[in-house]
């Protein structure tokens, strides 16, 4: 199944990618797994020492936050995961 991956911009530049990813994943978290093992410069921006998912990073399907008790549910064809980074500044 083909799933329509977007980054947040400060993983975009890390990338290098300008365009939406497409990958083959059954539910979220295997798309950021996808993701992050295509471009392995995200490793450290998505995962923790433990290799889970930091708490800033927030995933959302079709346009609509998911949480991690979320992230194992099965994707359909043609669903789009967004990856952002909750950042702070001041």
């Amino acid at each position: 199944m083909s799933v329509t991956v977007t980054m947040s911009d400060l993983l975009r530049r890390a990338t290098g990618q300008s365009e939406p990813v497409q990958v083959s994943a059954a539910s979220s978290l295997e798309c950021v797994q996808e993701v992050a093992n295509r471009f392995p410069i995200l490793k450290k921006w998505l995962y923790d020492e433990e290799t889970k998912l930091k708490p800033q990073v927030w995933l959302s399907l079709n346009g609509e936050r998911i949480y991690e008790d979320e992230f194992t549910r099965m994707l359909k064809d043609g669903d789009e995961l967004s990856i952002m980074l909750a950042v702070l500044g001041g």
